[in-house]
């Protein structure tokens, strides 16, 4: 499932991995009646022990599944006493399947080691604990900071409205602009705010259109009156969410998932250096998610607007008469001037965001001596991971809580009389109050959730991964190309039905693993797991994106599922060649097959 991070959106309340479904999230009930009536059950007859036990599994399906799913896995513990390696093995089956069917709340779901581990000698309490605040839990949060700073300025909907003002307004341009700016965005801000902004701006545009009689938004059936999106309608917003997912992966702050992978390889091999560094990942993941994106985009333009076949019916259907095009510009145009001009809080929030993300590729990129490390040296210490990304972020967020949002503070210094002083308080860049109302915490223990199963599992405590990897060594005849595919097509399979934060911290650390056992560089099958575990475009319940933009737009699951279609065979495509071919020109160490810091 993607998504990347929760958002400050009450919708969106998933992207780091929560709940893609809204039921399970509320933990609401079916109704009952309309379980009847699709019954053919008469409320007032004796029900059949059958339909009791089929409407109790209705009902209460979370609850089933909460109790049941321990049970099942019980012969994982066998035979009695169970040692350490299948009480871990018998808890990251359980908080898998919990993270899948989501029966409690993830970041519930997250607690269990806290539970199992101390119980059964695992590790103690305060090992288990240390997992659930450490520099990417930090981290994780500073970036959805960020994010709300950029969002309570309005700086992103001036970027996306200039942009799309630039590029055009033809359908090819505008598909071309909202792909582009929402994978640009979406870099910077969690996917589902980079989703949700661009909604309302491809609405208005589409509605000109609409109004102009050249385009027609949704088909209505003529019975029920039930609006569904038309094909071109599903590709516009289609395109939103697979865009914000794709640029989720450019930067370590785009998405939660990247952070998870990042941690789970440094909690695996404390001594590695810092391969997956801001510059470096950047290095890798931007042209990368250029690529997909395009081919993303070339995709939906064939399919839907006959892009390269000028005498299809989908080319002729999406052609705008001059008329249109004024009509649009106008529009645009209209938002811009709204918008009035860049405000002293956006400039404030461009500057501050500029110097985080200038802080994150200076402080120790690898290919020449960063801020971080020449402190570093002045102090005399050889730890090359001392100072990490985690104090740039609330170093700049303390930056933003501090200064003020409008020049209103030098009014002090220029009037004349008491009455012209300022009024009240002055809200500073990120507005705390605003901030805090929704930032999701809880969220934050989905990733440690996994970093406490990483730890658990390596050899100093229970070596799960140990014996992981004695099953794994099956495919040690198989080349390396054909295994890395294999494991990119699993997690993308899967990331489809599950949140992508937990299928990154379920397949990447037997994905390390699997490396070490058939003599591959762990890092290899680190990034290539972990930014696989991303890509979820053809099910509504992939990512919260999706979820967002087929209730708002009332895109029919048949629509996406024919959208995402393309996208996942090119993104399953570009990821094998560009972790297999370009990742080593990044990190030239993969090609060793076993690093001094493997142990």
């Amino acid at each position: 499932m993607a998504e990347n991070f929760p958002e400050n959106d009450p919708a969106s309340q998933n992207e780091a991995g929560t709940s893609d479904s809204n039921a399970a999230q509320q933990g609401s009930s079916p109704d009952t009646g309309s379980f009847f009536r699709k019954s053919g059950i008469d409320p007032d007859s004796p029900v059949p022990v059958s339909k009791k036990l089929k409407l109790f599994f209705f009902t209460h399906y979370s609850g089933v599944v909460a109790f049941v799913v321990p049970l099942i896995f019980l012969p994982i513990l066998s035979p009695f006493p169970p040692e350490k390696w299948q009480w871990c093995a018998y808890t990251l089956c359980v908080m898998a399947v919990y993270w899948v069917f989501e029966c409690i709340p993830l970041p519930v779901t997250s607690f269990i080691p806290v539970i199992i581990f101390p119980l059964t000698n695992i590790m103690s309490t305060r090992t288990t604990c240390m997992a659930y605040i450490n520099d990417t839990v930090i981290m994780f949060l500073g970036s959805i900071m960020l994010a709300s700073a950029v969002e309570q300025s309005g700086l992103h909907k001036r970027l996306a409205l200039y942009s799309i003002k630039f590029i055009g307004y033809s359908h090819y341009k505008m598909l071309f602009a909202v792909a582009f700016v929402t994978m640009f965005i979406s870099m910077w801000i969690t996917n589902t705010a980079a989703a949700t902004m661009m909604m309302p701006i491809v609405f208005a545009l589409l509605k000109v259109y609409e109004s102009q009689k050249l385009y027609k938004m949704y088909d209505v059936n003529a019975k029920t009156g039930e609006k569904k999106a038309t094909p071109l309608t599903s590709c516009y917003f289609c395109c939103i969410t697979f865009a914000a997912t794709i640029g989720g992966i450019g930067t370590l702050v785009g998405t939660a998932t990247n952070l998870v992978f990042k941690g789970l390889f440094a909690t695996a091999y404390p001594k590695a250096p810092e391969y997956i560094s801001f510059p470096l990942y950047s290095g890798f993941a931007i042209p990368y998610m250029i690529v997909i994106n395009l081919f993303m985009y070339l995709y939906l333009a064939v399919y839907y607007m006959g892009l390269f076949r000028p005498n299809s019916p989908a080319a002729k259907s999406v052609k705008i008469t001059a008329e249109g095009l004024a009509s649009a510009k106008k529009r645009v145009e209209s938002n811009i001037k709204d918008l009035g001009p860049i405000s002293c809080h956006e400039i404030m929030v461009l500057c501050l965001f500029s110097l985080a993300m200038l802080l994150f590729f200076s402080r120790s990129p690898q290919v020449f001596p960063g801020w971080a490390d020449r402190i570093r040296n002045a102090y005399g210490i050889d730890n090359a991971k001392f100072i990490k990304d985690s104090a740039v972020a609330t170093f700049v967020i303390f930056l933003m809580l501090l200064l003020p949002s409008t020049s209103t503070l030098f009014k002090n210094f220029k009037v004349k009389f008491v009455d012209e002083l300022p009024k009240g308080r002055i809200p500073s860049c990120l507005n705390w109050e605003v901030m805090n109302a929704s930032l999701p915490y809880s969220f934050s223990f989905l990733l440690a959730g996994g970093f406490a199963l990483s730890t658990a599992a390596g050899k100093e405590y229970s070596d799960l991964n140990g014996k992981i990897g004695e099953t794994l060594q099956k495919l040690d005849g198989l080349p390396n190309a054909a295994i890395l595919f294999i494991v990119i097509l699993f997690t993308i399979f899967i990331t489809n039905f599950a949140s992508n934060v937990a299928v990154c911290n379920v397949i990447t650390p037997i994905a390390m693993q699997l490396a070490t056992k058939v003599n591959v560089n762990p890092l290899w099958y680190n990034v290539a797991s972990g930014i696989a575990a991303s890509f979820a475009f053809m099910i509504p319940v992939g990512t919260p994106g999706n979820l967002i933009v087929q209730s708002a737009a009332n895109v029919p699951t048949s629509h996406m599922v024919i959208a995402g279609a393309g996208p996942t065979v090119t993104t399953l495509l570009f990821t094998w060649l560009f972790t297999y071919f370009y990742a080593p020109l990044i990190w030239p160490t993969l090609k060793e097959n076993k690093p001094e810091w493997v142990a």
